[in-house]
């Protein structure tokens, strides 16, 4: 199963709600999918959550030591 880009946005920016982000005269619909990205990633560090992030490059250079 694969997410395309506007469900990948959707997802981002209800998660933005749920962690009760409020934009200040900005329009988070007009963002782009990376600085939706880094916004949710920048919010919740702020916040003190845990952010786990999956890199395949690493996994495979994991998988090749």
């Amino acid at each position: 199963m694969s997410i395309n880009s506007d469900q990948r946005k959707q997802f981002l920016l209800n998660e933005l709600k749920r962690i009760g982000y409020k934009p200040e005269n900005e329009s988070l619909a007009k963002k782009s999918l990376y600085e939706l990205e880094m916004l949710v990633i920048s919010v919740k560090g702020e916040r003190g959550n845990n952010i786990e992030t999956y890199n395949a490059r690493m996994e495979i250079e994991e998988e090749a030591e």
